[in-house]
């Protein structure tokens, strides 16, 4: 099954031959892509198409955590041009925070990115080490793994899920589970924003 990855600016936008699944993505350096693993884990992973300069970079998926729903890909070659990469929250982000959601829903026929205002309602936590944000708003289908960036330009989380148990609500794995993924995998961040 062919996959192909689409980076416009610093978001990832990821779509799949069959059409049945999409999602997003974002770089951490010029060299991993972060999204969520439920947007890959049935997937072979091919190659991630760059749409500015219509090339295609083979990738592969160097780690993963189902607990957080973090996946971590890498590109095989390098690119023409150097992606845009953000800067990540280091830190738990305080309830009532006010974060913008963008994704790519459907990047083949729409280029423009989707863009939802949220906000941090609270923190949810799984079985084990694992926390979320709870977040008001709802995702659109194809955001899963999308960024969330806070006001002063930071990611401060990924694109979960839309929430099943509330109207209006979305959740949010917390960047600091992005930041320790990285670590475990002894990636560095190099943001150029």
């Amino acid at each position: 099954m062919k996959q192909l990855i689409v980076i416009i600016l610093a978001f990832v936008a990821m779509t799949f031959a069959d059409g049945m699944s999409n999602g997003t993505g974002f770089f951490v350096n010029s060299e991993y892509i972060v999204t969520a693993y439920h947007v890959v884990d049935t997937y072979e992973h091919v190659c991630y198409y760059d749409i500015q300069n219509d090339s295609c970079y083979q990738v592969h998926l160097v780690d993963y955590d189902l607990g957080s729903d973090l996946a971590l890909l890498k590109l095989d070659e390098v690119p023409v041009a150097m992606p845009m990469v953000c800067r990540l929250a280091h830190s738990e982000l305080p309830i009532g925070e006010k974060l913008t959601s963008y994704g790519y829903p459907d990047p083949f026929i729409d280029h423009d990115l989707t863009i939802i205002p949220m906000s941090i309602r609270m923190q949810y936590r799984y079985d084990g080490n694992y926390s979320y944000y709870r977040m008001t708003g709802t995702l659109v289908i194809g955001m899963s793994g999308g960024p969330h960036f806070t006001k002063d330009g930071r990611i401060g989380g990924m694109s979960k899920s839309i929430s099943n148990m509330e109207r209006n609500t979305s959740n949010l794995v917390k960047s600091i589970e992005v930041v320790r993924l990285l670590r475990q995998n002894g990636v560095r961040e190099y943001p150029n924003t």
